[in-house]
């Protein structure tokens, strides 16, 4: 153990931190200049409705316009406020010019701006600022980012220091972008010479193609649209089979008119721009989201196109070259810089941007922002490697706080479904996968078949419950999380939990000095914790250094199974447009992955490079090249092509339920979902009190105080004077324990407050005043001083990488560089016509056994001999409530047979439902791929040798008396000890597989399962019927083995890499008991303890007997 670890395995319990800082730490924080005030008398504007006395509200009036024509002075604040917001910048020159041409008359208004309006523009500008001094999210010129060094370990020194030569990168807003390119793409002349691509995110659904589509944004009350969709006419057909790949528009419509010689070129022109229009067919002029700068690749297009003959084009294309290089000139510029010109006119930031501004809205008007800017700050920021421990410390803690330590149980419901459709191992195309003829989404995507299900109350809840009852009734803000606390707050077995490979944390140094934080007189505030899949930093990898990149790349190529990331897996980076075009100024981001997947994206197909002598066709995988499979226990993407593992990566953090498009999110998520679920502190059942106390462990704050605040917790604004307000506002502070300086939240929007200024009091109150849903929530933001180390508000996002590298997770991931099973849709043998019959046969879980006593009679008096026959039990362990059933699997001879052995098993069950042993009989859609290899056929023997197995132990079981887990027990460890080379190889690899539980466990059962090992450490089954069925499953395993390492198979794999057969041993030992014993988890459990200890007498035998 690294000392470190040793040194902190006290601060999270019994095992060194789950996570290690690994890659490039980077600081947000504010770019706020000094002497930012708001004007003294915001709040009594408040009360122009309820008549305030009308010389108060005129003063207050005239107070705005002053003190708005004294802030509007200070070039950076007019830059920040156009960027952040030009419309409302708009209106503060129009109220500054008026009152400049009026001297500053008093008695003089201007007509456009009415008290409310006048109010209005205040209380925004205010709110601007508040956020501009107290947050460091980045935002336009309000905040930046900049790489922080961690001190070495010797050392715990820190330092900062803050310059105001920031470094800002401009592009265009993407709305505009999206405006400018739109009018190019209908352009009827410039048609023919766009490159174009079918969408690969489309599908083909009854008659028509569907592509997804963004919700409309000029109606956004109306339900969000997912899909849009066309009409697979005959011609729609052949020019998404021609686009497959980029191609010119004109070379569509030749072939097109060749194929279709009534359809003149107009109306195949005019059909090709409604599927560009409509997203069927995606233009090259629109930019993959690996482009930082989508301008610039706009006119690289355009640069490639023969505009000689279209001199408006022409124009207009050099109108936009002319933007984006106005817009890089405002790279080396200082909000504050001001020079004078040839003409002597003033030359500073504002004026640049007021001149690309009206450039850009010459080329095309939009209402609202035209410009996005990023800021890289001018800033030196080192801090003690205490501060990274800690982050360390409160990332394994959340681990271990999450209620989900194997997935979200929408992801495991899927997991479940996945294994009762396709079975282990098999390979389904995510297309094929995700479509309404597959299993679709899972539960609560969106465009899923079903809803997200209803929270279910777990002892969790409880637990947390009553810590957050008492700490109210103590009059508490605070539950201090010990290490019995969060035990008791632990779900599940944590020796079973497989951590995500990546997260990262936001969080925030709270000390008053740098020589606190040098101290160690520090507490770190965890305020972000982004899904596994994402990324906080990421999108602001183009600011960087290439030596700073490189070390926040580092951070996605750190296994933690020790896997060589160049053979095993690819690391991956999803590029696709999110669903709000709005969301493109904070999703952009280069490609820093070996591998990229673009989703309904036209990236470049390697025009100038061929596979064979680079890499961009090798290292871009395509939607068609990939599959998902899975084991016992996780679900895993595969490229198709290859076999290798691929580890998908969403380079930004955007919100995955509404904002993502569900297929990005599915492939995003389903390879780490069931990986402990990692994030803030989930309280559950508690999510929705009005008052929830901060969490703390040791000087780790995981979660700050929150209160709900509603309309119905004071008075009415409209009825009531703002004293009576205010005095309601503190009564309600008093009794709920409220702090004085908190952050209001609204949706995705922050504004840090201070309850004892009378300003931002009347923020508070102009905001709950306007929500819709009459509630705002407030959280704590600690002391005044919290920021005092940085001077400024500052917040750090640390990557951290998996440290766990145990035999848990290596051996239950699935290995992709065995031969692939792929299951095709046409493979789905449908009942009636399938050469398996697969019947579920539904009734009491306790009958089953009888039932499956009776399976050898029928068997036996088929009219139609069977090629092989398995069966096991089925339940929905995300549905503890759903029903089972037997599924029995009758392998035919032909498809012909089908008819005469489905009547025959109606009628046998027919005979169990008169004793009362069957409720129903259904037949069901057999989804295994055909068997066209050896080893799929190796595969169907094991199912048949182990279902002959488990059921001659089952009736053996019932003649002799013992007990029937004590058998399954022997049988897993004689299932083990076949599976590879040796026995006692087996018989480990069950040892190290199996978790070590601890408790009691049945004396008689554990006496009679180690009754049944010999002196000579063998099994020894109580019945020749059980030693008959063990030796033919024996023989079936080692088939299968000697399929899976011949060196015939290993060689025509495509990755070149040697097959592994045990990560099969989970799958094949779940598998067994849903056969011989139960579905239980419970009983699961104690079964494997038993074949443990089997497997333990065993080896203990063997070697004492050894030579």
């Amino acid at each position: 153990m690294d000392p470190a670890d040793a040194a902190r395995t006290s601060a999270t319990g019994p095992r060194p931190p789950w996570f290690r800082h690994t890659g490039l730490i980077l600081a947000r924080a504010s770019t706020v200049p000094p002497g930012l005030e708001l004007p003294n008398t915001l709040h009594l504007g408040l009360d122009a409705d309820l008549g305030a006395d009308a010389d108060e509200t005129r003063g207050a009036v005239r107070e705005w316009k002053a003190w708005l024509g004294r802030l509007w002075k200070r070039p950076e604040v007019r830059a920040a406020l156009r960027v952040a917001s030009p419309v409302l910048a708009s209106k503060v020159d129009a109220i500054v010019a008026h009152d400049d041409a009026s001297d500053q008359s008093s008695d003089q208004n201007d007509d456009r701006f009415d008290d409310r309006q006048m109010r209005r523009v205040v209380v925004s500008v205010s709110s601007y600022l508040r956020r501009w001094q107290r947050r460091a999210t980045p935002f336009g010129l309000f905040a930046g980012i900049a790489p922080v060094t961690v001190g070495a370990a010797a050392t715990r020194s820190a330092s900062v220091r803050f310059g105001d030569a920031h470094r800002t990168v401009a592009r265009p807003d993407a709305t505009w972008m999206d405006g400018v390119i739109t009018a190019l793409e209908r352009h009827p002349d410039l048609l023919p010479q766009l490159r174009v691509v079918a969408n690969d995110a489309g599908y083909h659904r009854g008659d028509r193609f569907v592509v997804p589509t963004r919700p409309d944004e000029r109606t956004p009350q109306a339900p969000a649209a997912l899909e849009a969709s066309v009409r697979c006419t005959r011609p729609v057909s052949a020019a998404l089979e021609l686009a497959h790949r980029p191609v010119l528009v004109a070379d569509l419509i030749r072939p097109l008119q060749h194929r279709f010689a009534q359809a003149g070129a107009a109306a195949i022109g005019h059909l090709l721009a409604e599927l560009i229009e409509i997203g069927v067919l995606i233009s090259s002029l629109r930019a993959p989201m690996t482009s930082a700068d989508p301008l610039d690749h706009l006119i690289r297009e355009l640069d490639a196109l023969d505009l000689a003959d279209l001199p408006e084009l022409a124009g207009h294309r050099r109108q936009l070259a002319t933007i984006g290089e106005q817009l890089r000139s405002l790279t080396s510029r200082k909000p504050t810089d001001e020079t004078t010109d040839d003409t002597g006119h003033a030359d500073n930031t504002v004026t640049a941007l007021d001149a690309v501004t009206a450039k850009m809205r010459a080329a095309h008007r939009v209402p609202g922002r035209v410009i996005a800017v990023d800021v890289a700050l001018d800033a030196e920021i080192t801090l003690p490697r205490s501060v990274v421990h800690e982050a360390e410390n409160a990332a394994t803690t959340l681990l271990r706080l999450t209620p989900y330590p194997f997935g979200d149980p929408i992801w495991r419901d899927y997991h479940a479904r996945f294994l009762d459709r396709y079975g282990v191992g098999v390979v389904v195309g995510v297309r094929d996968l995700v479509a309404d003829s597959g299993l679709g989404y899972p539960t609560g995507f969106l465009a899923a078949a079903r809803p997200r299900p209803a929270y279910l109350l777990t002892e969790r809840d409880t637990t947390l419950l009553t810590l957050i009852q008492q700490a109210a009734l103590d009059g508490r803000s605070e539950i201090a999380l010990t290490e019995q606390t969060i035990r008791d707050l632990r779900v599940g077995d944590h020796d079973k939990l497989v951590p995500p490979r990546r997260v990262e944390l936001i969080c925030q140094v709270h000390a008053s000095s740098l020589d606190a934080v040098t101290r160690g007189r520090f507490q770190l505030w965890i305020v972000g914790a982004p899904m596994h899949t994402n990324s906080a930093a990421a999108r602001f990898a183009h600011l960087l250094t290439e030596h700073d990149r490189h070390q926040f790349v580092a951070s996605y190529l750190n296994d933690p199974a020790g896997k060589d990331t160049a053979r095993d897996s690819l690391p991956t980076q999803l590029s696709f447009a999110p669903r709000r075009l709005g969301n493109e100024n904070i999703t952009r981001a280069p490609q820093l992955l070996p591998y990229v997947m673009h989703l309904g994206e036209h990236a470049a197909y390697d025009r100038d490079v061929s596979p064979a002598t680079g890499s961009q066709a090798e290292t871009r995988i395509g939607i068609d090249d990939v599959g998902v499979t899975a084991d016992a226990r996780h679900l895993l993407l595969v490229r198709l092509s290859t076999g290798q593992e691929i580890q998908p990566h969403i380079p930004h953090a955007l919100e995955a339920t509404t904002q993502t498009p569900p297929l990005a999110r599915f492939l995003a998520e389903a390879a780490s979902a069931r990986c402990g679920a990692f994030g803030p502190p989930g309280f559950g059942a508690a999510h929705d009190l009005p008052f929830l106390p901060r969490l703390r462990h040791g000087r780790i704050v995981l979660a700050a105080a929150r209160w709900l605040l509603t309309t119905s917790d004071l008075p009415p604004s409209a009825e009531h004077s703002l004293t009576t307000w205010d005095h309601a506002l503190d009564d309600w502070r008093d009794r709920w324990h409220v702090p004085t300086t908190v952050l209001l939240c609204e949706s995705d929007r922050r504004l840090p407050l201070d309850l004892t200024d009378h300003r931002d009091r009347a923020l508070l109150r102009a905001r709950l005043h306007r929500n819709r849903s009459g509630r705002i929530e407030l959280r704590e933001t600690g002391a005044s001083d919290s920021h005092g180390w940085a001077g400024r508000p500052c917040e750090l996002v640390i990557p951290l990488t998996a440290t766990h590298q145990d035999a848990t997770l290596r051996a239950s991931t699935p290995r992709a560089s065995t031969p692939l099973r792929v299951v095709a849709r046409s493979d789905a043998a449908l009942p009636g016509r399938s050469p398996v019959l697969r019947a579920h046969v539904h009734g009491h879980p306790q009958r089953f056994d009888d039932a499956l006593h009776d399976l050898h009679a029928f068997l036996a008096d088929l009219q139609s001999p069977l090629r092989r026959w398995w069966f096991w039990r089925h339940h929905d362990r995300s549905r503890p409530d759903g029903d089972q059933h037997l599924a029995l699997c009758l392998r035919l001879h032909t498809a012909a047979d089908y008819p005469i052995v489905a009547a025959q098993l109606a009628d046998w069950a027919a005979r169990l439902r008169a004793v009362d042993l069957l409720a129903d009989l259904t037949l069901a859609t057999h989804h295994a791929a055909a068997i066209a290899d050896p080893i799929d056929e190796a595969l169907e023997e094991i199912r048949a040798r182990d279902s002959a197995a488990a059921l001659a132990q089952l009736t053996s079981a019932h003649r002799t008396g013992l007990a029937n887990q004590a058998i399954a027990a022997v049988s897993l460890t004689d299932l083990a000890a076949a599976l590879v080379a040796t026995p006692d190889e087996g018989l480990q690899l069950l040892v190290d597989t199996l978790p070590r539980e601890h408790g009691r466990l049945d004396v008689q059962l554990s006496a009679t399962s180690l009754a049944m090992v010999t002196a000579a450490g063998r099994p020894h089954p109580p019945t020749d019927a059980i030693a008959r069925a063990w030796d033919h499953r024996r023989t079936a395993l080692a088939a299968y083995r000697d399929q899976l390492l011949s060196p015939s198979r290993s060689a025509s794999t495509s990755t070149g890499l040697s097959a592994d057969i045990r990560p099969a041993l989970p799958a094949l030992l779940h598998e067994h008991h849903l056969r011989a014993v139960s579905v239980d988890p419970g009983v699961e459990k104690v079964t494997f303890r038993l074949a443990r200890a089997v497997a333990q007498r065993r080896l203990a035998l063997g070697r004492r007997n050894a030579p």
